[in-house]
């Protein structure tokens, strides 16, 4: 009896140790707000066809911003992969995110186009041929 104590004690500690997160790895939240700002800087750096070193710098200004470096990232994507179910619960939270963000945006486009619109000078005052006659 003392023998199966002993070994259900000793599993019951193996299962603890293996449900403990390294101290290495990212908070859930933090490393969500880490993948958004890299997923930033990834996308600036391709919409200005820029293939220097300004996505590295980009990258790098991210880790110093949270306190992290490329091992611990590494490390913290390791973890959450062996954990799919929460992977995809951060990605889709970035996703939802976003979407939020360009539906905000949007409405500020099409409320600053009828800003613009309603301020806008009647055409008939900038003819084109009145402008070619001037010069």
């Amino acid at each position: 009896m003392k023998k199966l104590f002993s070994l259900i004690f000793a599993m019951m500690m193996l299962g603890a140790c293996n449900n403990r997160q390294d101290p290495d790895v990212i908070d859930r939240d933090t490393y969500k707000e880490i993948l958004k700002e890299i997923i930033l800087a990834n996308t600036s750096i391709q919409q200005l066809k820029k293939k220097d070193s300004s996505a590295n710098k980009l990258i790098g200004l991210i880790y110093k911003k949270y306190h992290v470096d490329s091992i611990q990232l590494k490390k913290t994507t390791d973890y959450y992969s062996g954990k799919p179910e929460i992977l995809v619960e951060i990605y889709q939270e970035i996703k939802d995110e976003f979407s939020h963000k360009k539906d905000s945006l949007q409405k500020l486009v099409t409320h600053d186009k009828v800003i613009t619109d309603s301020i806008r000078l009647p055409e008939d005052v900038f003819k084109k041929e009145d402008i070619l006659k001037k010069h």
